[in-house]
């Protein structure tokens, strides 16, 4: 019997996200009423201008809407980023079988060798948040690292795939 299980993650924003819409509306502001006035051939255009960068710093600001969806099928664990809740990039595929380990990122499992590896997908609402596993794997010939926030009916599907190298 085939097993199905889906979560969906949303990332908690962060002292940059904050920044970063800051800078974007600041700089829109600067844009639109400190530049384009003085450009003479423009300065008709104030309005449409206006519109213009104001909608591109909405869409930059909404585009810090992030969500993580973890689709596991059988051993098949799929990763996709969902951007605004509109767009989807898919950010990883990788049979769970192929895990080196997993454990969850708070234990003694977590050593300096995994820390030190350079390939990280962080698909997680935060990495302060005690439900945070992590899976070691290599992907495409490199060491690759995915933090992520399983339920627990996914990790007992994964564990009966990787029953010695799953750490709960």
């Amino acid at each position: 019997m085939d097993v199905f299980i889906e979560k969906l993650v949303k990332k908690q924003k962060t002292s940059k996200d904050t920044l970063f819409s800051i800078g974007v509306v600041v700089a829109t502001l600067i844009i639109v009423f400190g530049v384009i006035p003085l450009i003479p051939i423009v300065r008709n255009f104030l309005i449409f201008f206006l519109l213009l960068f104001g909608y591109l710093a909405y869409y930059l600001i909404r585009s810090r809407n992030i969500e993580f969806e973890y689709s596991l099928t059988n051993s098949d664990l799929d990763v996709d980023k969902i951007i605004d809740q509109k767009r989807r990039k898919h950010v990883v595929s990788v049979d769970c079988r192929d895990f080196e380990i997993m454990a969850r990122v708070n234990t003694d499992k977590f050593t300096e060798d995994i820390k030190a590896i350079k390939n990280r997908i962080e698909a997680v609402s935060s990495m302060s948040s005690p439900d945070v596993y992590f899976a070691v794997f290599e992907d495409k010939g490199i060491k690759t690292v995915l933090f992520f926030e399983p339920n627990e009916k996914m990790i007992e599907t994964i564990g009966r795939y990787i029953p010695r190298k799953l750490f709960k």
